[in-house]
């Protein structure tokens, strides 16, 4: 009787691995001891079982991936995991601004009077044209003289868009998608009156569900999911939970079809004599903030980390991470975000969360969006009695100075290739390692960067850090006082040391005289202004505030500055006192590549090698 081999093996997926396997277990059967593996029929037959394995085992391992989270790949099978969890991926979002109209025309229009929504504003970014439009009502002003005018009105970017459907209760499975994939889901509306020919109904708008436990069978209340291609599926409840539109109700679905990012920043550059935005004939639009908060719809990368985390939040603010995924999931236009109780605040602010996000598009975002976003994000989702604060980032500036030896014997480029290599590494540092919350500067990592950059060439770099803060006095010369902090410990080895503290020139009153001063420490804790007579520095105020070294506040007090002589701003530059610079809560590290004096970068062939 024969005697089969029967020990097989299992565990290989690749096609040479299966194919052998096969090989191995047929010739261990006597049925096949005499026969020649190699021999091009039975080797064709091998192919084909070798293949239809790895065939199978690569598609059930697919499916396999694709039923879980962190293992798919398609978009579709994304979402659809992501529902489970009750989680909706984002949709594009249109770019807000802000901004006011002086009307041209009077006729008709009194104080008090409604500017309706749905009015369409123009603009141009790069020789594209934009469409704006008010999704709310504004009343109309009178103005000090004789007109009118809307103050802060919000207009968002896209075009009035609408889609409708008839319900029928002849189809089983009628589904409700938009066409559309760039609709800005946050400007839906949905309306369900009675039928084609009776509008009952239709100015009672249906809000979407966010928690369906409080749903009753009367709730106006739709639900909305992703579906494929990008699209948006409205649904409705089912008469129980939510109420069910009946057979002949007429649904229609309003929203604006949005460009997304693209439409960031238009109206930074607006000017009485080229206005970014208009409106009708005669009217005068001025911007208020320009355009932000423009995003694409959502990744999966971003969809496979938020939506746990909103599985664990529950629609609920609670804790910091809450607050983080809520944040960033209802306003996608969000690069970093950092959130801290009020109590860890300096000075404690009990009973507050703070919020500090940077935008991706700009550095802050307006006070408008800050309170639209409290208002319709955070307020119906956080704690009772607990107030949500947006703040705008603190902003940090780095400067880098750095001195590289190299062996221009080994050097294979010149030396102002070198420096300009040395400059982008820099740069580049900075764009993955700062520019976002709780980001240190770490000298150790810089100063490999540095050596990095010609590994055999470079022999050594003698990298230094200055710390700046950008001050922007008050508009109006007015005697104001101001707080400076660095967050980090400022280089003070003894009393009387010479200056750390500099800044750039302004001009500044005191007792009635106007100069073009500057501000210094006087090495003891106090600060000072002072100026050049003759080319000699003179002190003008040797007590115009105090420094605390170790903490790296700022104080200076009683200060008319009358003007900006350099940029917009007044650079106030400290020597801080550790190599490591640190970044806590709402501060961002940033090495401005637009200012040519943030990066000196030295080459020097070396006397000696090491």
């Amino acid at each position: 009787m024969a005697t089969n081999n029967t020990n097989l093996t299992i565990n290989e997926l690749d096609f040479d691995s299966i194919k052998n396997n096969i090989k191995n277990y047929m010739s261990g059967q006597t049925a096949f001891t005499d026969y020649n593996f190699e021999g091009a029929g039975i080797n064709i037959l091998l192919d084909v079982l070798a293949y239809n394995t790895h065939y199978e085992a690569y598609y059930n391992n697919m499916i396999a991936n694709e039923m879980f989270l962190d293992s798919a790949i398609d978009r579709p099978n994304i979402v659809s995991i992501a529902k489970h969890l009750g989680y909706t991926p984002s949709s594009v979002r249109g770019a807000n601004a802000t901004v006011s109209i002086v009307l041209g025309s009077t006729v008709g229009i009194s104080a008090g009077d409604y500017f309706s929504k749905g009015g369409v504003f123009s603009a141009t970014k790069d020789d594209t044209s934009y469409s704006f439009v008010n999704t709310s009502t504004a009343t109309i002003d009178p103005l000090a003289s004789n007109g009118y005018h809307i103050s802060d009105l919000e207009v968002v970017e896209g075009k009035n868009e609408s889609y409708s459907w008839i319900k029928d209760d002849k189809q089983s499975d009628q589904k409700f998608i938009i066409p559309s994939a760039n609709i800005d889901t946050t400007t839906l509306t949905i309306r369900v009156q009675n039928s084609t020919t009776d509008d009952s109904g239709y100015s009672d708008s249906w809000s979407l569900s966010t928690d369906f436990n409080e749903l009753t069978s009367t709730s106006r209340a739709y639900f909305l999911q992703e579906v494929s291609g990008g699209r948006y599926e409205i649904y409705f409840g089912d008469g129980v939970v939510g109420r069910k539109p009946t057979d002949g109700n007429l649904i229609i679905a309003e929203y604006l079809m949005s460009s997304g990012s693209v439409a960031n920043g238009i109206g930074i550059n607006d000017a009485s004599g080229s206005r970014s935005f208009s409106y009708g004939s005669g009217n005068v639009v001025s911007v208020v903030s320009a355009s932000q908060g423009g995003s694409e719809r959502e990744s999966v990368k971003s969809i496979k980390f938020y939506a746990p985390l909103s599985y664990q939040s529950q629609g609920r603010a609670v804790t910091v991470d809450d607050y983080k995924s809520i944040l960033t999931k209802d306003y996608p236009d969000i690069e970093s975000i950092s959130v801290w109780g009020g109590e860890e605040n300096d000075p404690p602010q009990f009973g507050k969360v703070i919020i500090a996000f940077k935008p991706s598009s700009g550095s802050i975002i307006s006070q408008t969006t800050k309170d639209g976003i409290v208002n319709s994000i955070v307020a119906n989702k956080n704690i009772v009695g607990l107030q949500a604060e947006i703040v705008d980032p603190n902003y940090l500036y780095v400067r880098v100075d750095t001195e590289v030896n190299f062996n221009s014997d080994l050097l294979s480029i010149g030396s102002s290739d070198l420096k300009i290599l040395v400059n982008n590494a820099i740069l580049n540092y900075a764009d993955v390692s700062l520019d976002k919350f709780e980001k240190g500067l770490r000298y150790s990592k810089l100063v490999k960067e540095i050596d990095d950059v010609d590994t055999t060439a470079i022999l050594s770099n003698e990298t230094t850090f200055s710390i700046e803060h950008r001050l922007f006095p008050i508009a109006d010369p007015v005697n104001a006082s101001y707080v400076v902090n660095f967050l980090n410990p400022i280089y003070h080895p003894h009393d009387g040391h010479t200056p750390v503290i500099s800044t750039t020139p302004f001009t500044y009153t005191e007792n009635a005289i106007t100069r073009t001063a500057y501000i210094d420490d006087d090495g003891s804790g106090f600060l000072r202004t002072w100026y050049y007579v003759n080319g000699i520095k003179t002190v003008i105020n040797s007590s115009i505030g105090t420094i605390n070294y170790e903490t790296g506040v700022l104080n200076i007090n009683n200060i008319t500055i009358t003007s900006i002589l350099q940029d917009s701003f007044i650079k106030v530059i400290a020597q801080p006192a550790n190599k490591d610079i640190v970044s806590k809560k709402d501060t961002i590290l940033v090495i401005d590549s637009d200012d040519s004096s943030a990066v000196t970068v030295t080459v020097t062939p070396s006397t000696y090698l090491i």
